[in-house]
């Protein structure tokens, strides 16, 4: 669910941008775990009035009782509650403007409430506007209660002078994040806490980013750190690892494949961090009893890519290719296949081509004469993640993977589930052909 709301809160962001102090992030809460201010005066390319008006069907935008030019911010705070807060300039006009959209305003210990078409509750007083949502008619009472909380607290309470905030307000970009990796959807967290120490909490590993849109994209440039001296030193050590990608896989990914992970790795240092990773340890869970796929990572040299091709999807699908420094593991294929575990097999499709049924899982797997590593859950998935797709991911975007270190590329064409399609559907109104988040490692 935290995913589908982020459309809607940009879309009503884009109208609320104000600046002339800042006791109206006074209603955003210390606890946030996630934090992300935009700029509208500043933002290419969005934000203009004729997109408001047409967006909001107001014809005068400038007197809906909003002060359009401080940064608007988004949260998450330690409910998972997604919010949006802005400067209120005149509190009546916006209660006016609610009214003349077909809204009923009432007024709950001090502070006025709407509720907007989906479900989402806006709450303001005369200083600060939140909105916050969507949520099921049984619990609105209770969110309006959490936003009286959150609208009268004062900046000893709020997220004013806090290190998240100081962090993001460092960072120069019209639209910036900071956020814990936890707050992050799930499927998409484990990259970002690689390197951290075993016992280290995804609430503990911060991601920092600045963003823009540009031709279609939501383009991220981010680095992990942590308010934790040793967690930070282990995160900063292991971005060391990473090296710039050469680009031998980039045109692996199709345009029906829902997520790619690229790299360039030495597999000696780069199987040290994920030793202790839990999130990449629970991914090789169903077949690392039987392969030893500590070996065949520390194998790898080179431009390494990681393929969802089922994102979206009940069963995630991945293939991985890789560039290879040796396959000394090759000689303990006779004996994984004879102490495979009961339930399990393992079988030759190929010429240094192996599979592996069993534990409800098929991983195939091989090593080509020009040494490089293939696996997919099946034959045909383990032949493309080496081989260049018939229908490629776009030039650019290649191109945008090539020389960085670490990149993460999410396609929303290809997501079949509804999370996806309810963000791509709010964000184009927005954005217009917003298709592909691209996440670059600073």
């Amino acid at each position: 669910m935290r995913s589908v709301v982020w459309g809607t809160l940009v879309v009503f962001a884009i109208m609320l941008s104000s600046c002339s102090g800042d006791d109206y992030i006074n209603a955003i809460p210390e606890s946030s775990t996630l934090l992300m201010s935009t700029n509208t005066a500043k933002l290419t390319g969005v934000g203009s009035q004729q997109l408001l008006k047409s967006l909001l069907h107001f014809k005068n935008i400038d007197k809906t009782g909003i002060d359009f030019s401080a940064n608007v911010y988004f949260f998450e705070d330690a409910r998972y509650n997604i919010g949006l807060c802005a400067k209120v300039s005149d509190d009546d006009k916006l209660a006016d403007m609610l009214q003349q959209a077909g809204c009923r305003v009432e007024k709950r210990r001090g502070f006025r409430f709407a509720l907007l078409q989906g479900n989402w509750i806006v709450g303001f007083s005369d200083v600060s506007v939140l909105l916050m949502g969507p949520v099921i008619p049984a619990a609105i009472d209770e969110m309006k209660g959490q936003m009286v909380q959150y609208l009268k607290q004062g900046e000893d309470e709020s997220i004013k002078g806090t290190p998240l905030m100081e962090r993001l307000q460092a960072i120069d970009a019209p639209m910036a994040m900071v956020c814990q990796a936890s707050a992050l959807p799930e499927q998409f967290i484990t990259p970002f806490t690689i390197g951290a120490p075993r016992d280290a909490s995804p609430s503990d590993i911060m991601i920092a980013a600045s963003m823009e849109v540009s031709h279609g994209r939501l383009l991220i440039s981010g680095q992990t750190f942590s308010f934790k001296k040793q967690i930070d030193e282990a995160l900063k050590k292991a971005q060391q690892t990473y090296r710039p990608i050469k680009g031998d896989y980039v045109k692996t990914m199709s345009t029906s494949d829902g997520m790619g992970l690229f790299m360039n790795i030495d597999g000696k240092n780069f199987h040290k961090l994920i030793r202790q990773n839990r999130g990449v340890s629970t991914m090789l869970m169903g077949i690392n009893t039987a392969i030893d796929m500590d070996n065949i990572i520390k194998s790898i040299d080179g431009d390494m890519a990681l393929i969802a091709s089922g994102l979206g999807n009940d069963k995630l699908q991945m293939m991985m290719g890789a560039k290879l420094g040796n396959s000394n593991w090759l000689k303990d294929v006779a004996y994984w296949k004879q102490s495979v575990p009961k339930g399990g097999r393992i079988g030759d499709w190929g010429k240094n081509c192996f599979y592996y049924t069993g534990n409800q899982t098929a991983y195939y797997f091989g090593v080509t004469d020009d040494m490089q590593y293939m696996s997919g859950g099946s034959k045909d998935e383990a032949l493309r993640s080496i081989r260049p797709s018939q229908n490629p991911i776009n030039s650019d975007l290649q191109q945008l993977i090539i020389g960085n270190k670490l990149v993460m590329l999410i396609n929303f064409e290809a997501l079949t589930d509804q999370k996806a399609q309810a963000i791509t559907s709010m964000l184009k109104p927005l954005f217009g052909e917003l298709n592909t988040i691209v996440y670059t490692m600073k």
